[in-house]
């Protein structure tokens, strides 16, 4: 744990190097408003599935207003990290943590390039992810995902998450953790 406190923000933080369990490198930094491009190009670059999977429509691109509320966050209850290649700087992955004014729940987003699969990538920031939730002291992370992402879903079990119907679709699932009791 950093030992941040709950008003912290990451906005001036610089790069966090991490390495996946297969052993590749890759550094996470937060947004900045002049990432919109290269994020664009990011989610552009997707498979149709995993657009669907990450914004639970059918889009193939992303819309001017979703692209400003992925670069526009506050760094205090909207939190999204880029996750770069360390050695050839290419953008690879994104996490959004998305808390409510309280802080008690979360909401993460996760989503990794087609060529990175299998890496470890979606693994290790789904535990950055963990981490830095319980730095500021969120209570229960969440994450809303399709049924037919049996990948994320087994991260997200192996990581401690309890799955369950959501209500009112019957094609997702809500996966949550307890990070009180998951401490430590």
């Amino acid at each position: 744990m950093i030992g941040r406190s709950l008003d912290a923000t990451l906005s001036e933080a610089g790069e966090t190097p991490l390495t996946t369990r297969s052993g590749f490198e890759i550094a996470l930094r937060p947004v900045r408003p002049e990432d919109a491009a290269i994020l664009d190009a990011f989610y552009d670059a997707l498979a149709p599935d995993d657009m669907r999977y990450r914004f639970l429509s059918a889009q193939s691109h992303l819309s001017t207003a979703q692209l400003a509320a992925l670069v526009e966050v506050d760094h205090r209850h909207r939190e999204h990290l880029l996750a770069f290649e360390r050695a050839g700087g290419k953008l690879i992955a994104t996490l959004l943590l998305a808390a409510d004014d309280r802080f008690e729940n979360a909401e993460v987003a996760i989503s990794v390039a087609p060529a990175c699969k299998g890496r470890g990538v979606g693994w290790s920031l789904l535990h950055h992810a963990i981490d830095l939730a319980r730095e500021r002291g969120i209570a229960r992370l969440r994450s809303i995902e399709s049924r037919a992402n049996c990948d994320a879903i087994e991260i997200e079990r192996t990581l401690g998450f309890k799955s369950s119907d959501y209500e009112g679709d019957a094609t997702l699932a809500l996966l949550e953790i307890d990070l009180r009791r998951q401490a430590g």
